[in-house]
């Protein structure tokens, strides 16, 4: 195997971490499954852990309008950290 197709393949598993993500924000009841957390334990290292606690917090919330809207900014906050290269230790230039 390359570099590449390793390269790859991690693109691919971060994709599909996000569109469990992004699935997760549509859904109206509450989403605290093994499945949200397999995706955010992929994203780990890959950006800040408070945005990914964030995320599996307001999926377990009992308020309707609160968990979208905290789900919705926390999804967010990870695709642009993921976007900006940066990690949960830093930037990338650190």
């Amino acid at each position: 195997m390359t570099s590449t197709d390793a390269d790859a393949r991690t693109s691919g598993t971060i994709d599909r971490a996000l569109n469990v993500l992004r699935e997760a924000t549509a859904a109206r009841a509450k989403v605290q499954t093994r499945g949200v957390a397999l995706a955010l334990w992929v994203l780990r290292g890959r950006c800040p852990d408070e945005w990914l606690l964030s995320f599996w917090e307001a999926a377990g919330s009992d308020h309707e309008i609160g968990r979208s809207q905290g789900m919705h900014a926390a999804y967010n906050g990870i695709v642009r950290q993921l976007r900006s290269g940066r990690t949960r230790m830093g930037t990338a230039s650190d």
